[in-house]
């Protein structure tokens, strides 16, 4: 498909500063990758200078890399892809002494941290390890540390505060929120680093711009002050995680700071019409969001669905018989097009109890140990190959793992490929048995995956973190085995989520797409959250109802119930969320 004129507008938009305004299904992934091809195919950046491409996480900069890779793109020495954190680590390594932090530093796990959180709160025991952390975890995100802008914090926090930083330093360790606050310190009090990494990179493209937060916002002040061009890409009506920081006027706060033209990606590529117009109602309501138009490409007109019903056995009932006509209509060809949503997790246990009785399978990545990571995602693509080695699809998606992690430029090889024939031939050459539950180990061992996991972690801390994390992925894979009654393949095909109704929260949901979605539990309380009291909380929670509404294709699924029984055993009467009442009656269909 040929791009359109407002992508056209972004692609081609290589000399000054811009905010893209991109709304939900408008192609903005395929529009950034035409944008970074263009700027290097037609030498908008002349060697050896760069681009620095920056994402919220390592998924999102995994669909890059790969995309890039698939269109041919072959500059991978003049473009640095990943999340802040990662450039910012990336950074440090190389010239964090000129700040204090030795350049072998390492980033502190969780358990760690907790340690040395409990440590210091036995002088005060009335404290919470919870509330400790998150509260500095906030404050790092402001830019406030020990003696840096902490006039206002009560000495008691403060001591904390101070005692928890110092151990870090005295270890050589960073917390997350010391990568961005040390990185932003490099920038502007060393001179040469200043230079270099602004002078390297003539174009900045960054990616989700209304999930930064204050320190995030700060950094790409400082990186863009030299650059030839800068693209934030962003959609204030999909600003959700409030609650760790992210401010959606960070948006408005760049493109007044870098006099920014405003450009806009308004055509939704994803949802039918009443999808997109029903969502266009109940955004409106948000009287702070920026204005703009977003429009349905698609011809066909799409079907949105509401069901009252009288509590949440009724609601699961109606809604696992409505998901099993889908499946015998052949509707899909895959459940995992098919989505539940809910604000809160619980409210999703007695749909799943249907699904288990109509032997439905379901999946719930939440309900995983592990981190979807490169050396979890390696270890699974690994364990595929040894089980179809002549497979050239699982070949291609170990490479694609390998390539997509940046391993082979660690390892100073010169493609992702010859790291994969590498492990496939030891695979091929060495392992005796059929691949199977029971010797899991021994394939990653015998594979070379192990030794690759170490020959590429930065530190010894690293190369453990890695490997607790592989480690739960294998537990995670014979547990499923186990409950199920799966073989290995099957469990690894269940463990991507394959061939399963896919089951998510509303900020879970941002970034898919499916066919068919069930957003259930829609009740005051639910959604609005009881816990948002003013405009701002409300209007949050909005824009969660709002993503949860537009990432259906085809049709969206809506249900209330009339009475819940709450976690203390009252039955409570519930009332519809007032989300519902935003989109207009001629819209809604009565629940099939």
């Amino acid at each position: 498909m040929p791009l359109t004129d407002e992508q056209k507008a972004v692609v081609y938009a290589d000399q000054g500063m811009f905010v893209v305004l991109a709304g939900p299904g408008s192609g903005k992934t395929r529009t950034i990758i035409e944008k970074i091809t263009h700027l290097f195919n037609d030498k908008v950046i002349p060697e050896p200078f760069g681009l620095l491409a920056i994402t919220f996480t390592n998924a999102a900069a995994n669909e890059m890399r790969s995309r890039l890779r698939t269109s041919g793109f072959r500059q991978w020495d003049q473009v640095f892809i990943g999340t802040f954190h990662s450039f910012c680590h990336y950074l440090l390594s190389c010239y964090g002494s000129d700040v204090g932090v030795r350049e072998d530093f390492d980033v502190v796990d969780s358990q760690t941290q907790d340690n040395i959180i409990n440590e210091i709160l036995r002088d005060y025991p009335h404290l919470s390890l919870s509330n400790i952390k998150n509260t500095i975890e906030g404050l790092k995100r402001q830019g406030i540390y020990p003696g840096i802008k902490d006039e206002r914090i009560a000495p008691e926090l403060r001591a904390i505060y101070s005692a928890y930083q110092t151990s870090l330093m005295e270890d050589n360790l960073v917390d997350f929120g010391d990568l961005i606050f040390f990185a932003i310190r490099l920038l502007e009090e060393s001179v040469l680093t200043k230079r270099i990494f602004t002078s390297h990179f003539h174009h900045i493209l960054v990616d989700e711009f209304q999930d930064t937060d204050h320190q995030q916002l700060e950094l790409i002040k400082i990186l863009a002050e030299r650059a030839t061009s800068v693209s934030i890409v962003a959609d204030d009506d999909q600003s959700i995680f409030g609650w760790r920081g992210a401010d959606r006027r960070n948006v408005e706060a760049i493109a007044k700071h870098l006099g920014a033209k405003r450009l806009q990606l308004g055509i939704n590529f994803r949802s039918d019409q009443v999808i997109v117009e029903a969502a266009e109602y109940v955004i409106q309501q948000d009287a702070d969001r920026t204005t703009k138009s977003i429009t349905a490409s698609s011809k066909d007109r799409g079907h949105l669905y509401y069901g009252l019903f009288a509590d949440p056995s009724e609601e699961a009932n109606n809604v696992g018989s409505q998901i099993v006509e889908i499946r015998d209509q052949g509707t899909v060809d895959d459940l995992g097009q098919i989505a539940i949503i809910a604000r809160a997790r619980r409210r999703v246990e007695p749909v799943i109890e249907y699904l288990d009785s109509m032997s439905i399978n379901w999946f719930d990545r939440s309900r995983l140990n592990f981190i979807d990571a490169w050396d979890a995602l390696l270890a699974i693509a690994t364990l595929n190959l040894a089980i179809a080695p002549e497979s050239t699809d699982g070949l291609f998606n170990v490479m694609s793992t390998i390539e997509d992690a940046g391993l082979a430029y660690q390892l100073s090889v010169q493609d992702a490929l010859d790291v994969a024939l590498d492990l496939k031939s030891n695979i091929v050459e060495n392992i005796v048995e059929q691949p199977s539950l029971t010797n899991i180990d021994e394939i990653l061992e015998i594979s070379g995956f192990w030794r690759l996991l170490e020959q590429v972690s930065w530190s010894s801390t690293e190369q453990k973190n890695r490997k607790e994390n592989v480690t739960m992925m294998v537990e995670d894979l014979i547990r499923i085995a186990e409950q199920s009654n799966f073989s290995l393949i099957k469990s690894l095909d269940h463990l991507a989520g394959l061939g399963a109704i896919q089951i998510m929260t509303g900020q879970g949901a941002k970034g898919r797409e499916f066919d068919h979605v069930f957003f259930i539990g829609l009740e005051e309380g639910v959604i609005p959250d009881y816990r948002a009291e003013n405009e701002d909380e409300i209007a949050e929670e909005r824009r969660i109802f709002y993503v949860g509404l537009t990432r259906a294709r085809r049709a969206v699924y809506l249900s209330s119930v009339l009475e819940r029984i709450m976690p203390w055993g009252e039955m409570r009467t519930q009332q519809q969320s007032r989300f519902i009442f935003q989109i207009p009656d001629e819209f809604i269909e009565v629940f099939p």
